[in-house]
């Protein structure tokens, strides 16, 4: 696919998205340019990382050769941005590569953090540069000082200020920044605050949306572990057979990307007893990962977080009616929330989650954690029951409350629809929201804020 276009005459735009692992969040907004023929888009990413979109030409970079150039001896606190810069120098080669083709962008949009951004205005200083602002990592942000449980040591703290290093260029050489949440907004510093829009990257709650006649199948337990979820404990006995989970079940669910402390898991995993002692005919649905911790500190050499806090209740549990799924597709993870009596959500003063919002527009019954991001979705005893995050009983106390009430239950998940619709549909909200930001860019205005 050629992407050189005259611009005389010109009908459609010429976009460019940059992410590791595009589409990422780009999913939307990238299928709806792409959707139209008059557009040009084009796609960014790391080989092996990158998942194609039909009507996005995918441009790919090699990163494994790029890492044997990196000075083992460089400092501990360069380290991250050595990595940045290697990347960030891959993809201007790429940029060079499709300038020289004549591809002239009329935006493009980068997610920063891994260093894709770094260099994008040596080859298009001009053009409209719209980042998305997902986190800044500088030490005055609550997540670092939040659980003691997890004090970071000086070295840690050192090297967390220099990470800023990549994101800080790369935001300082936007024309505009797009962050998706009030909270993240509040932790910019504030030298970004009149340069950024706020637009959440949208639900598709056509597709999240509440079945009563929803069933979860488990299979028996197989060969479903990769280097995202390592082997179960020998101690926790396979699943012998199919089993079929219905709304007629109590099932209670927790869902991330990585199961770790930043998510809560830690103390997800302590409350399990205490709701499994009262409600011994629940089962406990559990996806994600376990390759290594995503944010926040490591576990242990050679273990992982999910089995550290096994560990710890491995006695105190029935573990035949707990079921750990790994990764599974976005249709499991409807199906699961729509089964759901009770759905934990737990997280740090951080970055929100999609599975939250999924599980809001699903009107699964919610207990949050009673942290920020979670308080600017969520009212307590309106659309979900919000929880001290420190402790188990508490997240236990208000599960508990929403097996025993189903009529709480029932209302505080259709409040959280109601509330998910209105605010995070993505296509009457937030995908229109961004397509008047990526075109009003495209005409070299500086787009609203929609704060």
């Amino acid at each position: 696919m050629s992407v050189a276009r005259s611009h005389s005459g010109k009908k459609g735009l010429s976009l460019l998205f940059i992410h590791q692992s595009f589409p990422s969040q780009y999913e939307f907004i990238a299928r709806h340019y792409a959707a139209d023929p008059e557009n040009i888009v084009v796609a960014i990413g790391q080989a092996g990382r990158v998942h194609s979109l039909p009507g996005v030409r995918t441009l790919l970079y090699d990163f494994s050769e790029e890492m044997e150039e990196l000075n083992p001896h460089t400092h501990p606190y360069s380290q991250r941005f050595s990595v940045d810069v290697c990347r960030g120098r891959l993809v201007a080669r790429l940029l060079a590569s499709l300038r020289e083709q004549g591809f002239s962008p009329d935006v493009i949009c980068v997610h920063p953090i891994w260093g894709e951004g770094l260099f994008i205005r040596t080859v298009y200083p001009d053009t409209p540069l719209l980042v998305y602002a997902e986190w800044y990592f500088d030490l005055s942000a609550p997540n670092y000082h939040f659980d003691p449980e997890f004090p970071l040591s000086g070295d840690q703290l050192c090297s967390t200020q220099a990470a800023c290093a990549c994101t800080a260029v790369s935001f300082a050489s936007a024309t505009c920044l797009q962050t998706p949440t009030r909270f993240q907004l509040q932790m910019l510093p504030s030298a970004f605050h009149d340069r950024t829009t706020l637009v959440h990257d949208g639900v598709d709650t056509r597709y999240f949306v509440p079945s009563a006649s929803a069933k979860l199948v488990l299979s028996p337990t197989g060969k479903i572990f990769s280097s995202v979820f390592a082997p179960l404990p020998d101690w926790i006995p396979p699943r012998r057979e199919e089993r079929v989970l219905t709304r007629a079940d109590t099932v209670v669910t927790f869902i991330n990307r990585t199961l770790e402390p930043y998510r809560g898991w830690h103390q997800y995993a302590r409350a399990l007893p205490l709701i499994q002692k009262a409600c011994p005919e629940a089962h406990f649905v559990i996806v994600g990962g376990t390759s290594s911790a995503a944010y926040g500190l490591p576990p242990p050499q050679g273990e992982n977080w999910r089995d550290v806090f096994l560990k710890e209740v491995r006695n105190q549990v029935d573990w035949s009616r707990v079921h750990f799924l790994g990764w599974v597709p976005l249709g499991t993870v409807r199906d699961l929330l729509c089964v759901s009596r009770a759905h934990v959500y737990l997280t740090y003063p951080f970055v929100l989650g999609w599975s939250a919002i999924n599980a809001m527009s699903c009107a699964t019954p919610i207990v949050f954690s009673d942290t920020p991001p979670c308080r600017e979705v969520a009212e307590h005893e309106k659309t979900a029951l919000l929880a001290d995050f420190h402790s188990p009983g508490a997240i236990a106390e208000a599960v508990l409350r929403l097996i025993n009430d189903p009529a709480l239950a029932e209302r505080l998940g259709q409040n959280a629809r109601r509330h998910a619709v209105r605010h995070y549909d993505l296509d009457s909200v937030c995908l229109p929201r961004l397509v008047r930001t990526i075109n009003t860019l495209a005409q070299g205005k500086m787009p609203r804020s929609f704060r």
